[in-house]
């Protein structure tokens, strides 16, 4: 094996990329998503998931997104505002949704994969 040659391989991509969402017929709402980091993504298992002083664990789906929009969108356009984006129809916040990491593989990928080598 080789030693690494170029660092910004193993950096999250600064580089926000676009996506549209289909609104209507006529109408797109483009959308610019960015990588988040593992610590971006540590954070965010930590914005929903809370464990109980006696081993319950409570599961907040609605802040995981908050958090999501919060960080993973970088901007819209038209230009949306947290709390519009929180507002979204169903429709149109799904397809949103659908472009963020979701919380199943937040749940499992961490946990897992840094228990092998």
């Amino acid at each position: 094996m080789v030693q690494i040659a170029e660092l910004s391989s193993l950096l999250v991509n600064s580089e926000a990329t676009e996506h549209r969402i289909k609104i209507n017929d006529d109408e797109v709402l483009s959308v610019w998503v960015k990588e988040l980091s593992f610590m971006q993504m540590q954070q965010a298992i930590k914005s929903f998931v809370k464990i109980g002083t006696d081993s319950s664990i409570d599961i907040d789906l609605a802040q995981y997104w908050k958090y999501m929009f919060a960080e993973a969108i970088d901007r819209t356009e038209p230009r949306l505002s947290i709390p519009q984006m929180l507002s979204l129809r169903s429709d149109v916040a799904l397809q949103i949704t659908s472009l963020l990491p979701q919380p199943q593989d937040l749940m499992a990928n961490p946990l897992v994969d840094g228990a092998t080598e």
